[in-house]
């Protein structure tokens, strides 16, 4: 069976807590012998000291500024895990796959993380706030608000999206109308909810599905603030919306006059999301 990251660290942390355990008469804790013997004993497989320590303790590179930890062997891992739920130092419940919303996005990063990076530094500014963009389209006048939460240390971020469509002439009035005349005039309003990444480029991908219908929505950075100053906000996120695929009609059409037909719909879902907080 293969392990998630999130199940290697519970069994690690089991580990941890075992080696750490101090069983009295002033004999102190149990060193990484014992605990190899404990788990030999138990599923009867030989898990060597030194590396079922680099498995829970990690090494350190060369500068320090990465823990990079020990892999094991399927019969190694099966062993550990058996030891662990007998003495009951974990629940076979607690190492249950599970799938919460960040969950693919968390997975996402993982596999995006490039081996040559010893650390992984989020941007230097403050992607967390709310933007607006707006457009006009066939169904009239949309206002788009979406509100980034602050990242986690692997950059992974909660997203919420609104859409709300309007008539035509709310392109020029809806500044002045108040809270309750937008909520009047509003035909539609469309509420999504999911998760974003920073991508080890700074790149931004949103991944939402919609509340009441589930379906999908991806936007994706095409640019960002050119002035990554430290500890300022980014102002402005343009983002391409992604839906289905431009369909090409005609099969005897040169390539430039397709590019030219993708760019033309393409246009049609570049949104330029400006910082309201």
């Amino acid at each position: 069976m293969a392990y998630s990251e999130w199940q290697l660290n519970r069994l690690r942390d089991a580990l941890r807590a075992y080696h750490d355990y101090e069983p009295g008469h002033g004999s102190g804790s149990f060193n990484w012998k014992d605990v190899s013997e404990a788990i030999s004993l138990t599923a009867d497989v030989k898990v060597p000291p030194e590396r079922l320590r680099q498995f829970v303790e990690g090494n350190r590179s060369k500068d320090g500024a990465r823990r990079k930890f020990q892999s094991m062997q399927p019969e190694s891992l099966d062993a550990i895990v058996r030891f662990v739920t007998e003495e009951r130092l974990l629940l076979a419940t607690e190492l249950e796959e599970h799938a919460p919303p960040w969950h693919a996005a968390q997975r996402l990063l993982e596999y995006l993380d490039q081996s040559f990076d010893k650390l992984r530094i989020l941007p230097p500014v403050t992607f967390e706030g709310s933007y607006q963009a707006r457009r006009a389209d066939e169904r009239g006048f949309a206002v788009l608000e979406l509100t980034l939460q602050k990242p986690s240390a692997e950059g992974l971020m909660q997203v919420t999206k609104t859409e709300e469509y309007y008539p035509a002439k709310a392109k020029e009035e809806f500044d002045r109308w108040t809270l309750d005349e937008r909520r009047k005039q509003r035909r539609t309003r469309t509420l999504y909810g999911g998760w974003a990444i920073l991508t080890p480029e700074d790149n931004v991908m949103v991944f939402l599905k919609q509340v009441d219908s589930g379906k999908n929505m991806y936007q994706f950075t095409l640019a960002a603030d050119t002035a990554y100053q430290p500890d300022t906000a980014v102002e402005r996120l343009v983002l391409l919306r992604h839906d289905y695929p431009v369909e090409l009609e005609g099969t005897d059409r040169d390539d430039e006059d397709m590019l030219r037909a993708i760019l033309q719909e393409t246009e049609k879902n570049i949104l330029f999301f400006r910082r309201l907080m």
